[in-house]
């Protein structure tokens, strides 16, 4: 009997160690592009808001706006028309790569005065970033990576 336990804890063992070996093995998924989205209240007044910061929306619907952004797809969606129950702000961070994020900071305290979370661009070690609430209270992390000095013997 106890032989025949052990069978079926190695059996089951096996099993799921061949799941995960083949998991690993398997081939990724084929993507187009990578998108995210904010909930709002007001589509007037995330529009605005987004348009000044990223410029004319790719998509342009009453319940959602759509900016392209480095590639992907930043969009607005209206949290009544698509998530209800949603929690307002703060549901996701997007963190968006900029090539002068001294640029970047200036622009967007001009947009957003009060809704930023620093005075200043903040720096920790190579990165430097700030953070900026839209009128929902999302947040967006802009910021860049500096990059290492080069040898040069």
């Amino acid at each position: 009997m106890k032989r025949m336990i052990s069978a079926q804890y190695f059996s089951l063992f096996a099993f799921v160690f061949n799941i995960a070996a083949s998991s690993v093995n398997a081939e990724p998924i084929h993507t187009d592009r990578f998108g995210l989205y904010v909930v709002v209240d007001d589509m007037d007044r995330a529009s605005a808001f987004y348009e000044q910061l990223f410029g004319v929306p790719e998509i342009q619907l009453p319940s959602l706006v759509g900016f392209e952004v480095a590639g992907g797809l930043y969009a607005v969606v209206s949290r009544e028309t698509y998530a209800a129950d949603a929690i307002r702000g703060d549901t996701m961070r997007a963190y968006i790569n900029v090539a002068d994020i001294e640029e970047a900071f200036v622009r967007t305290r001009a947009i957003a005065p009060n809704r930023l979370e620093s005075s200043a661009v903040i720096v920790e070690g190579p990165f430097r970033f700030f953070r900026v609430r839209d009128p929902d209270n999302n947040v967006l992390e802009f910021f860049s990576i500096d990059q290492a000095p080069s040898d040069t013997q």
